[in-house]
């Protein structure tokens, strides 16, 4: 990035272009200076040689670099790094079946990250007591809520437990991330998945307040059919459900087979023989709203 800066003002590109590349180039520095003194401080290194090595004040390193400031920049190169992309993907042709599934595993990785921040947060412990916790390193961990590593399932149970969680909020988006397909289930499995993957795109997107989404959505979902939805009320026809995942920075197109799982279900349910009466899902949906 620095040759390339270096090139555009040879080249006599105007200062309006030059100067966006050079902050671009200093918040990318930032975030790794963060990283190494993070980890440095994971490794056991002292304020004092950390300030050494930085030549600036203890104080000024602690307050710098101090694990809530280096998580929030974590999360903001997420969040310009998740900008870029969508930027790359509204610029192509639209996905066929095939392409898009990587654009999918990789919403999920970070809609699965950002809900185990949103936990950690709410829990109040450090990154070493959770780690000592799930019996796993630091680094690990931090690596999980910054989006580098997906983990097991076995290890999203023991991390949402320990942050006082549901982990059924985030079944569907862990299954997500592994590029898994939904099997056939009854409807109360079915419905049951349905409600805890919206919770946990809620959750991913920081709990909003139901206002929020309202107000997100432009009036085109009322409170009442936002508390249904994450309360599990009832079954929300496909048109609320792929509002309400907008709102909450999800992809409709992600959990769409997971809905009509579930009105499959209900189909078989009220007539486990086939019927004529029964046209398909958009009959299905008008009889509902």
């Amino acid at each position: 990035m620095a040759l390339d800066l270096m090139d555009a003002e040879y080249e006599g590109i105007p200062l309006q272009e030059l100067m966006p590349k050079a902050s671009a180039i200093a918040r990318e520095t930032e975030y790794y200076t963060s990283a190494a003194v993070h980890d440095a401080r994971l490794a056991g290194a002292s304020w004092q040689e950390i300030a050494r090595a930085a030549v600036v004040g203890e104080t000024t390193a602690r307050s710098r670099w101090s694990e809530a400031q280096v998580m929030r920049r974590m999360a903001a190169r997420a969040r310009e790094r998740n900008s870029i992309r969508r930027q790359a993907q509204t610029a192509l042709p639209a996905a066929r079946g095939s392409d898009r599934e990587p654009l999918a595993v990789s919403r999920a990785s970070r809609q699965l990250a950002s809900a185990l921040s949103h936990l950690y947060k709410e829990s109040g412990l450090s990154i070493r007591e959770v780690a000592d916790n799930i019996e796993r390193s630091p680094s690990y961990v931090s690596r999980i809520l910054s989006v580098a590593r997906t983990p097991s399932w076995q290890v999203v149970c023991k991390l949402v437990e320990l942050f006082g969680g549901d982990p059924a909020t985030l079944r569907v988006l862990w299954e997500n991330t592994q590029g898994l397909a939904a099997q056939p289930q009854d409807l109360v499995e079915t419905t049951v998945r349905l409600n805890g993957a919206l919770r946990g795109l809620h959750l991913s997107a920081g709990c909003p307040p139901v206002k929020d989404i309202c107000d997100e959505t432009h009036g085109d979902l009322a409170a009442e059919d936002i508390a249904d939805i994450l309360d599990g009320g009832q079954i929300p026809t496909w048109e609320k459900t792929g509002i309400f995942i907008s709102a909450v920075g999800g992809c409709p197109a992600d959990f769409r087979s997971l809905w009509e799982a579930v009105y499959n279900a209900f189909l078989t349910a009220c007539d486990p023989e086939p019927s004529s009466q029964h046209h398909g899902l958009g009959d299905l949906e008008e009889e509902t709203r």
